[in-house]
């Protein structure tokens, strides 16, 4: 044979070898998108019995045989956002989008996870992406007004202090109706909503008792109204909002339940004055000229009143311990009182004239919880003096744990008295503690009289108007 038919043959049998290489790529190819289709189905059948971890594993596995399917990558997600690993969820969501642009369900999936991450913005967007390509899928749709739902929610949530400022709230009541066991009853409303009231009146606790006993006549013995402190009843609202999206998301778009919630309810005497002096204060400055577009401002009423109203005094200070607090009241009597009685005893630097401003107290605490700079070290927290009639000496008492939340007074001088030690160290010991708590007897007198707090950390005051209550 020529060499130039050696040459022919060779390169005859180097062709038949790489047709046969490629058909065993392609039916290898076809094995392993066959091995991720079974895995896959094997996956969503755990998925619906409700093993999300196991089919974690599944799904991971058909990935792996096939890297470049989106539906592997959307199921996925599915998984780790029923196993609540939202930043996973996104993550394989994002994957898919990338690999098919037109898969509508990685959409869904991208914006459901950013929905739990609290980015509903983005959430929104992703929902609206979604829409663009499958515009009649209710699940997108739903979707959709669940994301601005939550958008508009989150502008309303708790923000709260750390424990430590927080705790400057524990010895302000309110109330709640319970159960025999001390479980909070829950109303159920029209739309299905299920709510806990905390009450600042405690007539209106009442009456809310009566109306549960009369509704429900076996619960006339066991059903009472219970103290708690405010800080205690806010972290708790602050939990419940904290989970409420989730339970809302499968109220909406899976048609669950709808979650149960709490809300605080103010007295309306407080609520009405604070409106009152809200439309009494001259209108804020605002830069350039309103637009003749503008919407007009809604009139403040008492239904549309929103907070938990506070009151302060206009350069009113107490001085404790070297240290100047601004007090912010609860109660507006409370706060002319306790001025007019300062003012009489001609105790510090008291203003001819009570200027009132008013704030709400959820405000505060968001502001006191983004502060850093230490400004509202010195607010302190004047409980309405009606509800402290209510409640025990011995309070406040998280009713919720039954675990007494501050110490009795004179540990010390008691410390001493049960090791044995003289009448006259308990003596002093009972004396010292009172000289660290008081200035003068007098002044002492008007901050125990209005359930002022008296022992209150402090670094350096600011001045009043750096701490006035917002508008």
């Amino acid at each position: 044979m020529t060499a130039i038919g050696r040459i022919g043959c060779s390169l005859n049998r180097r062709a038949t070898m790489a047709k046969n290489n490629k058909a065993s790529s392609a039916s290898s190819a076809i094995d392993r998108k066959s091995i991720a289709n079974d895995l896959k189905d094997q996956g969503n059948a755990l998925m619906t019995k409700g093993d999300h971890q196991q089919a974690l594993k599944l799904y991971t596995r058909a990935i792996h045989e096939d890297e470049s399917n989106p539906v592997l990558y959307t199921n996925r997600a599915a998984a780790y956002f029923s196993a609540k690993k939202y930043a996973d969820s996104l993550k394989d969501a994002e994957k898919a989008i990338a690999l098919d642009a037109k898969w509508w369900k990685a959409y869904k999936r991208k914006a459901m996870a950013l929905c739990h991450l609290k980015r509903f913005d983005d959430a929104i967007a992703a929902f609206e992406a979604g829409l663009a390509i499958a515009k009649d899928e209710e699940d997108l749709t739903k979707g959709l007004e669940f994301a601005k739902a939550c958008l508009e929610q989150s502008q309303h949530l708790y923000v709260l202090p750390k424990q430590n400022m927080m705790a400057r709230l524990d010895g302000v009541p309110c109330f709640y109706v319970a159960d025999a066991q001390g479980q909070p009853f829950f109303v159920t409303y029209e739309d299905g909503q299920q709510i806990c009231t905390f009450y600042f009146e405690y007539s209106e606790a009442q009456s809310t008792l009566e109306w549960i006993q009369q509704q429900n006549p076996g619960l006339a013995d066991a059903a009472n109204i219970v103290p708690v402190s405010l800080s205690q009843a806010l972290f708790l609202a602050q939990d419940t909002q904290s989970n409420q999206y989730v339970e809302e998301l499968q109220a909406i778009m899976l048609g669950g339940s709808f979650p149960l919630a709490f809300q605080f309810r103010p007295e309306l005497k407080q609520v009405e004055f604070a409106i009152e002096r809200l439309k009494s204060m001259p209108p804020e400055e605002t830069e350039g000229e309103k637009s003749e577009d503008a919407q007009p401002e809604e009139e403040l009423t008492v239904e549309n009143f929103n907070g938990i109203p506070v009151f302060q005094a206009k350069g009113l200070t107490l001085l404790q311990d070297n240290n100047q607090y601004v007090p912010l009241f609860l109660a507006r009597h409370d706060l002319e009182s306790s001025w007019e009685q300062l003012q009489e005893m001609g105790i510090g630097e008291i203003p001819p004239t009570c200027e009132i401003d008013v704030g709400t107290l959820e405000d505060v605490l968001k502001r006191m919880a983004q502060s850093t700079t230490g400004e509202f070290d010195s607010i302190i927290f004047v409980p309405n003096s009606h509800m402290r009639q209510h409640v025990k000496d011995d309070f406040p008492m998280d009713e919720l744990t039954k675990s007494q939340k501050n110490p009795q007074p004179f540990q010390a001088a008691k410390a001493i008295k049960m090791a044995g030690g003289s009448t006259e160290d308990v003596r002093k010991a009972v004396v010292k503690e009172l000289a660290k708590n008081t200035d003068k007897t007098k002044y002492m007198e008007v901050l125990l009289r209005h359930n002022i707090p008296v022992s209150v950390a402090s670094k350096d005051a600011p001045t009043p108007k750096e701490v006035n209550a917002p508008n």
